[in-house]
């Protein structure tokens, strides 16, 4: 999903999520993360592959050749998949909840996944203004086919009907922009490599979106939607901290492999976990303490039981965030194969643990098992991150903000129980400024200085 999407899809869902009810918003929201997974499934690491092979190539008819055999691969497993969705229809017909949806969503497939590959061909080959193009639409189709659902009182069915034709229309804007990138000729070795060089990118692909769909199909079936929609709700507002995680972690990456054999660069990545850690930690206990807030301003009252959901999703989220800084040695290793092992861990944990939390607590423990999985996730990639580099990390002192970061959010929570909001605020206020006061007590001399002497944006660009 490009950045103009998941923009989309933050300024439509207080629009959306006011219009419905908490059980339509939670029904729509399971329908769309379904389509996640089903396009995810199709292409199945073929993003990247197809990225990986078009940058090794000098020629554009050799460019196009990688562009034409990826599209092949792309339809064949669509082919595959419809077969599956048409055979299984009865089985399935309960997650779609109608037939007429099935029927509505089934048939958008084919056009979100040429729109898909087209945005990621014109993403490798660097043609901006097409990529513009298609992103901007998409963005417009979002935002449109809110606006007339909202507008004329319409249904989720009218939804993904307005979804569908505008799809169509970008569809054909799309194969005009992309018909010059194909070269027809099938080459079967080529095939092979694009296959085995996506196999691991689309297993993980998979599985990220598989687990939270796992853990909205535990909610539907087992509690209800209401409670579905209310654990939609809980889900966007935790996503919040995502906007600027994501943000951190796509200079990261980059910024970590460039600079791990310098002499400092032991100082520098644990300030910048220790930094990073501060900063999310301070934003979770500021979102919990302002959560009624935010869910009545982005959504409405009705979904205001949504608020105890929050703690737990946002600290999961958090762990997952932190685990993106912890296994950048698997990535300087050069054994990227090795994170398949802590995705592996954190589906079998997601699925033992939703099953136990479930039965025991209910919604408030499917949204904790959220944080139990990336736990044991984490876990995983560190213990294999120092084995196959090495050992750098100060891991002792953020262990001890998380959990300082759970004790205050659990208080916050409790005082939600039996305070007036002002009051709550004032001291979700007080532990929030005591927590950057205590993190700063935890930084090292040489720590206070570089925060004192160099900018962390200079440190970054550097």
């Amino acid at each position: 999903m490009t950045g103009l999407n998941k923009l989309s899809v933050l300024i439509t869902f207080p629009f959306l999520a006011h219009y419905f009810s908490v059980e339509d918003y939670g029904r729509l929201d399971f329908l769309l993360s379904l389509i996640s997974l089903i396009i995810v499934f199709i292409t199945f690491g073929q993003d990247s592959a197809v990225g990986r092979y078009i940058q090794e190539q000098k020629t554009k008819d050799k460019k196009k050749i990688v562009v034409t055999n990826s599209f092949f691969i792309h339809i064949i497993f669509l082919i595959i998949v419809l077969i599956l969705l048409i055979y299984l229809r009865d089985y399935l017909e309960n997650f779609f909840y109608t037939n007429e949806l099935f029927l509505i969503i089934t048939l958008q497939i084919p056009f979100i996944l040429f729109i898909s590959f087209s945005e990621n061909i014109f993403r490798w080959t660097f043609s901006k203004t097409k990529f513009l193009i298609i992103s901007i639409l998409n963005f417009f189709l979002i935002v449109v086919c809110t606006y007339l659902v909202v507008t004329t009182n319409k249904n989720i069915i009218t939804f993904f009907n307005f979804l569908l034709y505008g799809q169509v229309l970008i569809t054909i804007i799309s194969f005009f922009l992309l018909i010059n990138f194909f070269y027809f000729r099938i080459d079967k070795i080529l095939i092979k490599k694009l296959l085995k060089y996506a196999i691991p990118c689309g297993i993980v692909c998979v599985i990220s979106i598989f687990v939270p769909i796992l853990e909205r199909f535990f909610v539907k079936n087992f509690i209800g939607d209401y409670e579905l929609g209310l654990f939609a709700v809980a889900i966007k507002i935790s996503l919040c901290i995502g906007v600027l995680a994501q943000a951190f972690q796509s200079a990261w990456g980059p910024f970590a492999l460039r600079k791990h054999q310098e002499e400092d660069s032991e100082k520098i990545f644990n300030l910048i976990l220790f930094l990073f850690a501060t900063t999310i930690s301070f934003l979770i206990i500021l979102i919990i303490g302002f959560s009624k807030n935010i869910v009545s301003f982005l959504s409405s009252e009705k979904y205001i039981a949504c608020i105890f959901l929050i703690l737990p999703i946002c600290y999961g989220y958090s762990l997952q965030f932190l685990g993106w800084m912890l296994e950048i040695g698997i990535y300087i290793s050069k054994k990227p194969e090795l994170i398949l092992f802590g995705f592996a861990a954190y589906v079998i944990t997601s699925i033992i643990s939703l099953h136990i939390l479930c039965k025991y607590f209910g919604i408030l423990g499917i949204a904790s098992s959220v944080a139990v999985s990336f736990f044991i996730k984490i876990v995983i990639d560190l213990i294999l991150a120092e084995k196959y580099w090495k050992s750098i990390w100060k891991i002792k002192r953020i262990i001890f903000l998380k959990l300082l970061l759970l004790i205050l959010s659990i208080l916050i929570i409790k005082l939600h129980q039996i305070l007036a909001v002002k009051e709550v605020i004032l001291f979700s206020i007080i532990f929030s400024v005591s927590f950057l006061f205590i993190s700063y007590l935890f930084s090292t001399k040489d720590e206070r200085n570089i925060i004192k002497n160099i900018s962390f944006k200079r440190i970054i660009k550097n």
